[in-house]
């Protein structure tokens, strides 16, 4: 567990962080919150680390009186783990190792949860992209790691009676063909999926959907669908996903969807949900027709000042997405 008391009125009692993995309301909002706490170098060793904690109900708790703290904490862990996945030559005190001994326990150590065990790597695979909110995350990560400079520049929650504030928002162009925007839209506790608009007037829709599907499933990548697809999900990927522009027609029908969404109340989003191309899964919509409360939809703009420079750090032509560079570049697999 991850424990930090000054969010002791957010997550009580005493601020225990609910677990990152599968919560996707806490995990889009304490990723928004400590993005700018975090170190350039280990940005995401510090989350991966940081999610383990809020997972684990096995191993001691982590207490932190500051996201300050734990962040310090969790970037030491993660020079340790760095040093130790490099290092072969330590060896149990008091035993005599010879060189090939030695070779074989660097080996052992090194395929015990580092660069070569493959369920590690599906596992932290999963938790960047099978989450939407760390999947929407790791992208805007990437893209900031390759230089794009990316800038927050909007930030509005919208509910019943502001539909057509939705549809403006989700209709803006960056002010320069230099720029793309990333729009990061979340529905609290349903999903987290990512809009990038160039100035053209091209969109591009990134998503992972929790239990369901990586990104890079949604991007024809390879895969990773939990169980069998239905023709439905399939269709719906093939018109907005793909790595693709989404044509007029359809975006247009996506924005009378989510405006529908949000109109009234979560019996509504569930109609849409249906429709959307997000998991037309039919638990999926059971579990949000029965939420309680009133839905609303946050985007956060995020403008990137250099997209040239990070499409060329990902090695990217003019025809992908810069969402699916992004996705592509961090393939655990």
């Amino acid at each position: 567990m991850l424990n930090i008391a000054e969010e002791r009125d957010t997550y009580p009692p005493g601020g225990q962080i609910p677990n990152l993995e599968t919560d996707e309301n806490a995990c889009a909002d304490i990723l928004a919150r400590i993005a700018p706490l975090l170190p350039l170098e280990l940005r995401q060793e510090v989350v991966s680390a940081m999610v383990n904690w809020s997972a684990s109900v096995l191993r001691p708790s982590q207490n932190f009186g500051t996201w300050a703290e734990a962040i310090t904490a969790a970037t030491s862990y993660a020079r340790r783990e760095i040093a130790r996945a490099t290092d072969t030559s330590q060896r149990h005190r008091d035993q005599a190792v010879g060189n090939d001994d030695l070779a074989k326990l660097g080996v052992a150590v090194a395929s015990t949860g580092r660069t070569d065990d493959r369920q590690i790597k599906l596992r932290d695979e999963s938790r960047r992209w099978a989450n939407c909110g760390m999947a929407a995350f790791q992208i805007r990560e990437q893209l900031h790691s390759k230089g794009g400079d990316p800038q927050r520049v909007s930030n509005r929650t919208y509910g019943a009676g502001e539909g057509d504030a939705l549809r403006q928002a989700l209709l803006v162009r960056p002010a320069s063909a230099a720029t793309v925007l990333l729009l990061d839209c979340q529905f609290p506790q349903v999903h987290n999926f990512v809009i990038e608009v160039h100035h053209g007037g091209a969109r591009y829709l990134a998503q992972g959907y929790q239990g369901t599907y990586f990104a890079h499933w949604w991007l024809g990548v390879n895969d990773s669908y939990s169980g069998e697809p239905t023709g439905q999900i399939l269709a719906l990927r093939e018109r907005y996903g793909m790595g693709r522009a989404i044509s007029a027609q359809d975006y247009e029908r996506m924005l009378d969807g989510l405006v529908a969404a949000i109109s009234s109340g979560w019996q509504e989003t569930a109609n849409q949900w249906k429709t959307l191309p997000f998991n037309p899964d039919r638990q999926e919509i059971d579990g949000i027709r029965h939420r309680s409360g009133s839905p609303t939809i946050l985007v956060e703009g995020f403008e990137l000042r250099r997209p040239a420079v990070a499409r060329a750090a990902l090695g990217g032509n003019g025809a992908a997405s810069l969402s699916e560079l992004a996705t592509r570049g961090l393939t655990a697999g």
